[in-house]
Parts: structure tokens; C-alpha cells; sequence
């Protein structure tokens, strides 16, 4: 979102949707086109013959256990996902300013990026990430525990886990209310799936009651929290892969690197690692998480002839001609619509589809001629197939939009078969708008009234051409999104979702976009609200200078309270720049993402006695940056994970007197009202009287913090250090909040300005 200084300001909201059903889309749309080595053909070969499945349960993106799901599904073969009970959008973002609903869909991708890297699927909950929260009571009123069960226990009726798996415990040592919100939820979910009085209005649309073998809860240990011990159920989940080519550590690692919004970038580790398990219902497993579930064939009536037929297919695999395992992919495929077993059916005829499109070589594409397209405007959509390996493949028919071709035709050996559709665009086309955002949300979930678009990751695409295809007699459709290409002339091709704009612009909504390389380009419609600045906001001085930390929208709030903002780097940071500026701003994260600040302390320091006022925002003590020897202020203190996660805590003045509370603005416990998701995070600890406490606030049950904003005098200047969110609460348009920062930025030596 653009951000302008001027009164009445923009800020992102939700609305619309597409429909789509009930079905995991394996097609996700990536930027890079996906394809499989030989060897890799026959480790999917082998999953024919697994027909067990486990879920993961979670709170947020980047809780899950990636080196577990990576075993489990790339490993044992077996139907892995995980459920998150939101996407995210509460956390913070190391990669830019986007927060809220938008970090929520980037962190989506992210998910879905790791998902590809470990072989599993992804699910959702419509539980909104509202921010930190300590209780687990707070995070299931605030989600709505009925709703967010419902949603569980829909995804684990349609997923049929035989094993449930929970990250977290129900207590505090789960670190956060959301953790053991998410264990709660995974508890209760695995009694009702099986429990046919619980949501009975789910039956109608398909499902029906679903009994898993057991749930447990994958023990952990982290920092100083250590769960693990030895009389609990254990297995190595460090196994080498030869057919990939990689060991369960290096692939747990590069999908944890995909979340990289969150500063999660994992080096790869390789030999034997312990994963530990605590029974919690169900039947209790002796020496694995699989004990007594019949992972095979013979769990299906009339399995043991695909059994069989996989086990041939496996032995006799050409590393060199994959093609020639068409013949019993046929017979695979035709074994399998025998089977009684709707589920199991649906399954392994799209993975044996998904083989014999590896094995044949034979490549899809459909590529539009633009990624925006209008309602009522037209579409060129070309398609190309390639049946570059030469087997037996003539089409069927070729179809996109009610629009026919290529009836009959076979395809020749490693010769591009091609034909371009150019169709209307339906005025009544659904706009490409994320489904969970299509309605107004509640403040800790969104609103799906659609039962079958409930725990799906993301839309399907908006345009798809359908090619069914014989392939040696048999005849199977192939979907095939249509995508948009870009060619980088320094990266090579990438390829993003083409998305339905509305025919003309509407006055209440904004179009979008968050680009980023890692993930698809994104697009989605926002409502427009406007603000307006407190009338009675007072500053002091002209110049700031504001030095670029992890990403937000504080250099645009500044700008609309009539300052002159310049952004600095690395070689800005000198004397002789920094002195004509009236206040010096950091933004969030700048030290975790930036190694040079910690040689620019000198610099920083003479800039405050010389006359400067220099405020520092939240930093974090962690993994995600260089802060465990770097000195922010003129004298030591310590950036904890200390915060205050209730945005309507009573704050308490430690000195009323004090010119942070005055000047030039006048600051009173209304300016504090109407503050969004939580007052602050990340305070200082540890500091010695050299440094004023200016507030003190505590959420329930818990004892005063008074670092949320600290404050020295140091030669002719000052320095701050906050832990208050103001990158949240000012492009949220909160007054109180624009006073408050006002006067912090505002340098005491310099005279007012005026009202704004």
C-alpha cells in the first residue's frame, strides 16, 4: 500500500471472493516450473504402495515441525498435511512493511512454498493471528472456539488422518496462547470428527464421521524449554534419501528457509535426529507414531491387485526410459477404478495420472497474454503440449472457456503441439480476490459462509484449459492453469496467477499488489477507509532523518504529520548528514537486518550529545539478527521478549511531569484509547538509572513492565528506545498514537509548529 501525506489517508481493508471446491490443488502455481528427475519418478512410484496419511496441527506458519513432515511424507510415503490455525497475520515481517491481512498471504505462500520442498499439504483454519497472546482462554474466545472446532474437524473429516499430531500442549509451555489454543482445538477436533452429533450440517456436503488412531502431541525442545526425555516414544527422523538425493535434515531445511518473512533461514543438517512423542488419545503407540494402522493395500477391498501391480511396476522401472513403465501405469490405473473405496480411489488415481504424465515426458502449458485481465475484456490463452518421450497420446479434445480444439489429433514424438484461444471474459467472471477476504472479517476470524472453500490454502486459478487426453486407451483429464509468464534477462523465466479485475474501477475499493520473488506476484482488492489526523496534533522541528530497518510505514506517517523524512543507509550515517536533522528515527528490526549499525554507534552517540534526539524502535534479542553484543544507547540495557499483548491494558504515567507526556503535546490516558492488537513488544530490561522509565502496563494477571519506552538525556540531546507499536498503530490511524510519537520525535530545542 501507497502511503501520502496528506490528511485524509488510505488504508487497506478486505472484500470479495472466489469459489473453488473441496479438493487439494496440487497444481499450485509456483514461480519457477517444477519437474522431477528420473530417480525421483520412482521414489513417487513407491508412495502407490503407502496408503497411510498423518496431519500436523498447529498455530501459525512456520510452527510446523518441517524435518517431521519431511520424513513422514517423503520418507514413509505417506498423505502428510498440515493445519494451521491462521495464517500468520499477526506476526512481524523481516522483508517489508506489509502487516496484517497482507502478511497473512505472504506468509500463506511461504507455507505453500514449504509445503512443495516436504512433500506435504496445506490447510487453514479461519482463525485470524490477532496478534501475541498469553492466554490460551483469550485466544479461543477471541477466534471463537465452536468455529474454529467446526473448521478442524471439516478438514481432518476430508483429510482422514489415520495419526494426528499436535506441535504444542495445552499449558504455558507452549510459549503463546495460540500454541496451546492450536492443541486444545486438535484435542477436541479428534473426538468430534468421530463423533456424529458433532456438526452433523457438514454430512450434506460429503463427509462423514472420521475416528483417527490416535493423536500425540511431537514434544520439543526449545531455548530454555525443554520437553523432551527419555521414556518417551522416539524415532530417527535424520534418514537419507538416495533417490533425492538429500537427507531428511537438508529438506526440513530448505523448506523452513521459505519463511523467510519471518527471518527463518535454516542451514542443512545431516545424520540421525531424535523426533519425541507424548500420547494424549486414541490408542497408545509402543514404538511408533504408526503402530497398528495397515498402511497397505490391504486395507481396501480388492487392494492386493494394485499391491501387485506396484510392486512389478517398481522392480522392472528403467532409470533410463521411464516411459516404458506406461503399459503398467495403464494397468495400475485401471486396477484402481475397481476398488470400492471412494477415498483411497480419488487419491492414488491422481498421483498414477501425475506418473504417467512424468513418465511420458509430456508436458502441459497454458500461458495468457496478460496477468490482468478485466471483466468483459478478452483473454489470448496458448496452449502447448509435448509428448516429448513418444508415446501412444492423441487428444481427446482441448477446451478453455466453452471453446474446442485439437479433437482427435495424436502427438507426435518431441513436437510442440499448439493453439491459441482468444475468448471473452464473462462480465460476471469472479474477481480474483482471496476467498477468506471476500466479507467484512470479526476481530479473530474471518467470515466463509461457503462450507466447501473451508481450510483450502488459496484460491484455484482463475482461468483453467482442460485437456483430456487418451493415453494407450485410456482416457484422463488433465487441468492445466493458465498462468503468465515474465523472462528475466539476469533469472530466467518466472511464472505468476492471472487475476479478474473489475470491469471499471468502484469508488470504495483499491486494487493491490505484493511483489516478492520467493513467492507468486499476489493481488486482491482492498476497501478504502480514510482518517484524518488528530486536529489539535502539535510537532516541533522540520527534518527527520529515518534510517530503513526490516520494513514498515513510518517514514509515510511522519510525512503526513508535515515533516520533511529522508531515508538513510549505511553511507548516510555520518556527522556531518546527521546534524542537520531535528530527530533521528530507526526503524523496527534495523539491527537484527542490518550488520552495520553496530560500527555506526559512535557516529549515533555524537549525533545526541552534540544536540540530536535519536529514537530507537523495537529490536529483537533473537536467531533473527546481530543484537547479542551490539550497544544501541549511550549506556547498557537489554532488549527482552517482554510486551503487553492487550491493546486496551491500563497504562500508568511514571512521571506525569516528564517532557515525553508534555511536549509539545499534552498526553492523557485518552491517547491510549482505540490502540490495535497490543501496545508493544520487545522492551528494554536491565537498564541502570542512567535511562527513565517514562510508562508502566501489564496485561492480566501478570506484574508491571515499565520498558516499553526509556529514555535518556546525554550531552545536549537525548536517546529513546520503544517497544510500543507504533509501526502498527499509526497506519491504523490511532490519534493518541500520532500525539504520543509526535512528541517523541519531537526535539525539545526546537520551537512548536503549530496544530496540524
Amino acid at each position: 500500500m501507497k502511503i501520502f501525506p496528506i490528511r485524509s489517508f488510505l488504508i487497506l481493508r478486505l472484500l470479495l471472493i472466489v469459489v473453488f471446491i473441496f479438493t487439494v490443488f496440487a497444481g499450485t502455481i509456483a514461480q519457477k516450473q517444477p519437474a522431477l528427475s528420473s530417480s525421483e519418478i520412482l521414489h513417487a512410484m513407491k508412495r502407490l504402495n503407502v496408503l497411510g496419511t498423518v496431519m500436523y496441527i498447529a498455530a501459525h506458519p512456520d510452527d510446523e515441525n518441517t524435518r517431521l513432515l519431511a520424513y513422514m511424507a517423503r520418507d514413509r510415503n505417506y498423505k502428510t498435511a498440515y493445519l494451521a490455525m491462521t495464517r500468520g497475520d499477526g506476526g512481524q515481517n523481516l522483508i517489508g512493511d506489509e502487516q496484517g491481512i497482507e502478511l497473512g498471504m505472504i506468509r500463506t505462500q511461504e507455507l505453500l512454498a514449504a509445503r512443495r520442498v516436504d512433500g506435504a499439504e496445506q490447510f487453514f483454519t479461519r482463525a485470524y493471528d490477532f496478534g501475541f497472546s498469553k492466554r490460551t482462554e483469550e485466544a479461543l474466545a477471541i477466534w471463537d472456539k465452536q468455529k474454529v472446532l467446526s473448521d478442524a474437524v471439516w478438514v481432518i473429516r476430508n483429510f482422514k488422518p489415520d495419526v494426528i499430531i499436535t506441535r504444542f500442549p495445552e499449558d504455558s509451555r507452549a510459549g503463546h496462547g495460540h500454541h496451546s489454543g492450536s492443541a486444545v482445538i486438535a484435542r477436541e477436533a479428534f473426538v468430534a470428527a468421530a463423533d456424529p452429533k458433532m456438526f452433523p450440517e457438514q454430512f450434506k456436503f460429503g463427509v462423514g464421521p472420521w475416528k483417527a488412531k490416535r493423536i500425540m502431541w511431537n514434544t520439543f525442545s526449545f531455548g530454555s524449554t525443554n520437553t523432551t526425555a527419555d521414556n518417551q516414544l522416539k524415532i530417527d527422523a535424520g534418514s537419507y534419501i538416495p533417490l533425492l538425493g538429500k537427507s531428511i535434515g537438508e529438506i526440513a531445511a530448505e523448506g523452513r528457509s521459505q519463511h523467510r518473512s519471518q527471518g527463518f533461514g535454516s542451514a542443512s543438517t545431516r545424520g540421525s535426529a531424535t523426533e519425541y512423542f507424548i500420547h494424549t488419545l486414541g490408542e497408545k503407540a509402543e514404538k511408533d507414531p504408526m503402530d497398528g494402522v495397515d498402511c497397505s493395500w490391504a486395507r481396501v477391498e480388492g487392494g492386493f491387485v494394485v499391491n501387485a501391480l506396484v510392486n512389478k511396476l517398481v522392480e522392472t522401472y528403467s532409470v533410463n526410459d521411464p516411459s516404458a513403465s506406461l503399459p503398467q501405469l495403464i494397468a495400475i490405473r485401471k486396477a484402481i477404478q475397481a476398488i470400492g473405496d471412494v477415498h483411497w480411489k480419488r487419491i492414488k488415481l491422481s498421483e498414477v495420472d501425475r506418473l504417467i504424465q512424468l513418465t511420458t515426458g509430456l508436458h502441459l502449458e497454458a500461458l495468457a497474454d496478460r496477468s490482468l485481465v478485466k471483466q468483459g475484456d478478452s483473454i489470448r490463452v496458448n496452449v502447448l503440449l509435448n509428448n516429448r518421450a513418444g508415446a501412444d497420446v492423441n487428444i481427446g479434445e482441448i477446451s478453455f472457456e466453452n471453446t474446442k480444439a485439437g479433437q482427435g489429433m495424436g502427438l507426435k514424438k518431441n513436437v510442440n503441439w499448439t493453439n491459441s484461444f482468444y475468448v471473452p471474459v464473462s462480465t460476471t467472471k469472479k474477481l480474483s480476490q482471496p476467498y477468506w477476504l471476500e466479507q467484512a472479517m470479526e476481530a479473530g476470524y474471518f467470515n466463509v459462509d461457503d462450507q466447501k472453500l473451508i481450510g483450502m490454502p488459496e484460491n484455484k486459478p482463475a482461468f483453467t484449459v482442460n485437456a483430456i487426453l487418451n493415453i494407450m486407451g485410456e482416457t484422463i483429464l488433465f487441468d492445466i492453469p493458465v498462468r503468465y509468464r515474465v523472462v528475466d534477462p539476469a533469472k530466467g523465466e518466472f511464472f505468476h496467477p492471472v487475476y479478474v479485475l473489475p470491469a471499471s474501477p468502484t469508488a470504495d475499493k483499491k486494487m493491490e499488489t505484493i511483489a516478492y520473488e520467493h513467492i507468486p506476484t499476489l493481488t486482491y482488492f482492498s476497501s478504502i477507509v480514510k482518517f484524518d489526523l488528530p486536529k489539535d496534533l502539535k510537532t516541533t522541528g522540520k527534518r527527520i532523518g529515518y534510517i530503513t530497518g526490516a520494513g514498515d510505514k513510518l517514514p509515510d506517517m511522519i510525512r503526513m504529520m508535515g515533516f520533511d523524512v529522508t531515508e538513510l543507509g549505511r553511507n548516510d550515517i555520518n556527522q556531518g548528514k546527521l546534524n542537520q536533522f531535528d530527530a533521528v528515527v530507526v526503524g523496527v528490526r534495523a539491527y537484527n537486518v542490518n550488520e552495520w549499525m553496530a560500527e555506526k554507534h559512535a557516529i549515533l552517540m555524537d549525533y545526541v550529545s552534540n544536540g540530536g534526539n535519536l529514537v530507537v524502535q523495537y529490536n529483537t534479542n533473537s536467531f533473527a539478527g546481530p543484537m547479542q553484543k551490539t550497544m544501541i544507547g549511550p549506556r547498557p540495557f537489554t532488549i527482552s521478549r517482554g510486551r503487553t499483548t492487550e491493546e486496551d491494558a491500563d497504562v500508568v504515567f511514571m512521571d506525569e511531569n516528564d517532557p515525553l507526556l508534555n511536549f509539545p503535546n499534552k498526553i492523557t490516558k485518552n491517547d491510549f484509547s482505540g490502540w490495535i492488537q497490543e501496545r508493544g513488544i520487545y522492551y528494554a530490561e536491565n537498564f541502570s538509572a542512567d535511562y527513565k522509565a517514562v510508562l508502566s502496563m501489564h496485561d492480566k494477571g501478570e506484574a508491571d513492565l515499565n520498558g516499553s519506552l526509556i529514555v535518556r538525556n546525554e550531552g545536549k540531546g537525548r536517546f529513546i528506545y520503544t517497544g510500543l507499536v507504533f509501526f502498527r498503530e499509526l497506519p491504523a490511524g490511532v490519534p493518541g498514537a500520532f500525539r504520543l510519537f509526535a512528541n517523541i520525535i519531537s526535539n525539545p530545542n526546537k520551537k512548536i509548529n503549530g496544530s496540524k
